[in-house]
């Protein structure tokens, strides 16, 4: 069935009407069984769980070994489904932005190898690709998850319900010209920056809540929404239209990670929802090259930018939902009704 959804979204492509996320949906759910399909059986017992298991629901973004089957084990054709997975979740400059960042891993390799004791742990081939439930049976979650990255999708009942957490990180932050690559989350420093330059004094120090960065994002593994406080920082009703423009347009580059018409609901879902609430917060120095944070929060999301590790040359980002990460009740309702748990 779920294939037949997405042959016909082929189809309606083909007539020139835009792709809808109940699409995109279906595409996710193909790409997914056609990617397990091309795994032997031993690969297919690492890259697939039950959507009850535990990992369903755990995310993390430290150097280390994940649930699923890792790039490293895949051979050509088998790693190239696995991208279709990716660039059926993300938009084309998220899966370059993400690719980019596993990349960054040879960088760290040759950074931290040391004579007769390489750096084995910084391996682009570590991250790895796990499904939980079944694709074909219109409920699964798909999670690819190492160092610095942790990407998901939850689909129950055919819907897709949740894309959070969502994160991204870069270490180093701006890669020396010796390594001829260009900064994965440069941008997102770029343009928060343009934004602080178009305050006015006093905006600006509404804007900046605090002197110190704290020393990484508040909303990590573990931590609840209320772990973030109360919302600091300048609010959307109270700058001006060109910065209420800079403020979007920040906004729509952290969304739009995600693939089209997935970033274009949440635009709308944030539109509706939080933009009477909407306030962007920068804490730590506004001098280039120092260790600063920022926030764009409103009543049920944020995204966090904190670059101040490694004297602020390393970049944690992410964004969490407070309704819906990892399915919210949507998930948690399903789980029991349909497994008793």
């Amino acid at each position: 069935m779920r294939r037949l959804l997405f042959v016909a979204s082929l189809i309606l492509a083909g007539c020139a009407l835009p792709p809808t996320v109940d699409d995109v949906t279906a595409e996710l759910a193909w790409m997914t069984q056609r990617f397990l399909g091309k795994l032997s059986d031993e690969q297919r017992a690492l890259a697939q769980r039950s959507l009850t298991d535990g990992e369903a629901v755990k995310w993390h973004f430290v150097p280390g070994r994940y649930a699923g089957v890792e790039m490293s084990a895949l051979d050509h054709g088998q790693r190239e489904a696995a991208h279709d997975v990716l660039r059926t979740m993300l938009s084309a400059s998220g899966f370059a932005k993400s690719m980019a960042i596993v990349d960054l891993e040879r960088v760290l390799f040759e950074r931290d190898s040391r004579p007769g004791k390489p750096a084995s742990h910084r391996d682009p081939g570590r991250y790895a690709l796990l499904i939980c439930g079944d694709p074909g049976a219109d409920d699964f979650s798909v999670r690819f998850q190492g160092h610095h990255l942790s990407l998901r999708m939850m689909v129950i009942g055919g819907v897709l319900v949740a894309h959070t957490p969502h994160f991204l990180g870069t270490n180093p932050h701006r890669v020396p010209a010796r390594w001829a690559r260009t900064a994965p989350l440069g941008r997102e420093e770029d343009l928060a920056r343009e934004l602080l330059a178009m305050l006015t004094p006093a905006q600006l120090a509404t804007a900046v809540f605090d002197d110190v960065a704290p020393n990484d994002v508040l909303l990590g593994p573990g931590k609840a929404p209320t772990a973030i406080g109360p919302r600091q920082g300048l609010a959307w009703g109270d700058m001006l239209d060109d910065q209420r423009e800079k403020l979007w347009e920040l906004l729509e580059l952290h969304v739009g990670a995600l693939r089209g018409p997935i970033a274009a609901q949440e635009l709308s879902r944030i539109r509706a929802r939080d933009m009477d609430s909407l306030v962007f917060g920068w804490a730590g120095s506004t001098e280039e090259g120092k260790g600063h944070y920022y926030r764009i929060h409103g009543e049920r999301f944020a995204v966090e930018y904190d670059c101040t590790q490694n004297n602020a040359d390393h970049v944690h980002v992410v964004w969490r939902d407070f309704d819906r990460d990892m399915g919210g009740d949507v998930l948690r309702d399903h789980l029991r009704a349909h497994h008793g748990s």
